[in-house]
Formats: structure tokens, C-alpha cells, sequence
């Protein structure tokens, strides 16, 4: 033989053996079995015991979803509002402690509570007109005029809980990061773009569009202190006003106590001298 020629071979890889599983589909005789298989029967159990057992498992189950929701069983409109007062952060947008704004709505504008589960829910999610009725137990229509109606009313309402705390009261609630470098800052100031639908008059298209949202827009200035409570929130402008121009004609400073300091993003340009003139530092 050669010395350059190699010998055939067959490689490890194609040296299988047949596994030989199925008398019947095999073509291999396979030969008999030795050893006899025996098979151990198991009286069945009586059916009555069966689905007397299955229905106590389901017993069970339901038992233990239910002490796992903790919902009580009631009406889809009932444990909505349940839901709407026990987990009032995630449905509401209210955490826990403050489900008493509810309450103080009721009480001073007269509104049904419904109504205001309705409208703080509908606010809060997003949800669709007509998932809130089934939910509700109502009618789209009816729900859609409850909240258009209740709009107004509940902004009335919660109008009075935005003021200016003392900077007494601010300062013993600054939060640890601003006590060193920031703690004359009592207001924390942005603008907060909401888009609307285009207008049909040209003129109040040029005002109400924004470059930076590419849409038309309305803004407002939000004030808010280090710790999160609202202080200020200006009326409605074009998306087309500057932060300069809605600074300047929203009556801010003039709602700044004396020798403070406001803190703004980058955004907010060529309003150094206006905190200037009122004695006020920019941060």
C-alpha cells in the first residue's frame, strides 16, 4: 500500500447500533422475552368519591383566589369601587393617605362620588369610554357627560390645596440633598406641553404650534417645592410662547418670597436678569 494513501474507514460517528423499540415496526427479529411482565390492576374509585373530591379541590381553589384578591363578592360597579378606595394610587393617581381628597370633594362641591371615581379614574388611565361603563354599570353616553361635567367642578376643588407654604415650612421639609448646595431653593419650575387638536383658525394655529413637540401644543408653568407639593400653576399659553414670555406674563415672581432661589432646567434661557431684578437667585 502506498504511503500517501489513507485507509477507509468508517468514522466513530456512523458506528451506531439499531435500537430496536418496536417489535412491530422494526425489521429486525428481536428475540423473545425471558422474564414474564406482570401488571398489578388497581381497583378504580367510585365516581361519587371522585367528583366529590374534585369538587372540594375547586372549592379550594376558588377560596384561595378569593383570600389572594381579597375582593369581597359583590357587583362589578361595587368592587370597582372598592378597588377605586383600596388601591386609590393605582386607579385614582391618589396614594392611600390622601383618598380623603375624595371625601373633601364631595363635601364641598355637592358632587356624586361616583362621579369622581369616574372622572380621577378616567384621568389616571386613560381607559376608554366604554370599559369605564362596564365598569360602572352605565352607559357610554351617561359616563362621557359625567365626565365632561365633573372637569370643571373637581378642578375648582382642588384649586384651593395649590398655595405658597411659609419658606419656614419649606426649609423643614427640604429634602437631604438640598440642604447643603440648594437650601434657599423653594421652587422647582418647568413647562408642561399638552397637545390639542389642530385649530381651524390660521391664526390660532401659528400660536399654539411648538417647534420642540412638533404639533400644536398649550403650556403651562408648573412650580412645584424640593419635597413635591404644587405650589403655582400658571393659566394656559401657545405653544409658540417662550419660557421667557410665560414667566414674564404668568405673575411668578410676584409670587416668590424675597432673597430665594428658583431652580430650572437648561431650557429656560435669558431669565437670569428677571430673577435679578426681583432679588432672586437661579439655580
Amino acid at each position: 500500500m502506498p504511503a500517501n494513501e489513507k485507509k477507509h474507514f468508517r468514522s466513530v460517528g456512523v458506528n451506531t447500533r439499531i435500537r430496536q423499540t418496536d417489535k412491530a415496526s422494526s425489521p429486525v427479529k428481536l428475540p423473545k422475552a425471558k422474564h414474564k411482565i406482570t401488571v398489578k390492576v388497581i381497583s378504580p374509585v367510585k365516581s361519587e368519591s371522585v367528583s366529590s373530591s374534585a369538587n372540594t379541590n375547586s372549592y379550594d381553589s376558588i377560596s384561595s383566589i378569593e383570600e389572594h384578591l381579597k375582593v369581597p363578592s359583590m357587583g362589578r360597579r361595587n368592587s370597582t369601587e372598592y378597588l377605586c378606595e383600596k388601591k386609590s394610587r393605582f386607579y385614582l393617581g391618589l396614594p392611600e393617605h390622601v383618598y380623603q381628597v375624595v371625601k373633601f370633594i364631595v363635601e364641598v362641591e355637592k358632587i356624586h362620588h361616583v362621579d369622581v371615581l369616574i372622572t380621577l379614574k378616567k384621568i389616571r388611565t386613560d381607559d376608554v369610554y366604554a370599559r369605564l361603563a362596564d365598569d360602572f354599570e352605565m352607559s357610554v353616553t351617561y359616563i362621557h357627560n359625567i365626565f365632561t361635567r365633573s372637569i370643571p367642578i373637581i378642578a375648582g376643588a382642588l384649586q384651593e390645596l395649590i398655595f405658597w407654604p411659609s419658606s419656614i415650612e419649606i426649609k423643614k421639609r427640604l429634602p437631604i440633598p438640598f440642604r447643603v448646595r440648594y437650601k434657599n431653593v423653594v421652587s422647582i419650575i418647568d413647562c408642561l406641553e399638552i397637545e390639542i387638536e389642530k385649530p381651524s383658525n390660521p391664526i390660532y394655529q401659528a400660536m399654539t404650534w411648538s417647534d420642540y413637540k412638533k404639533c400644536n401644543t398649550l403650556k403651562f408653568l408648573i412650580s412645584s417645592t424640593p419635597d413635591g407639593m404644587i405650589t403655582f400653576i400658571s393659566g394656559a399659553f401657545g405653544g409658540r410662547a417662550s419660557d421667557k414670555e410665560i414667566i414674564s406674563q404668568s405673575n411668578f415672581l410676584n409670587e416668590l418670597p424675597n432673597a430665594c432661589a428658583v431652580m430650572a432646567d437648561r431650557g429656560f434661557k435669558q431669565i437670569d436678569f428677571m430673577l435679578a431684578k426681583k432679588k432672586l437667585l437661579f439655580s
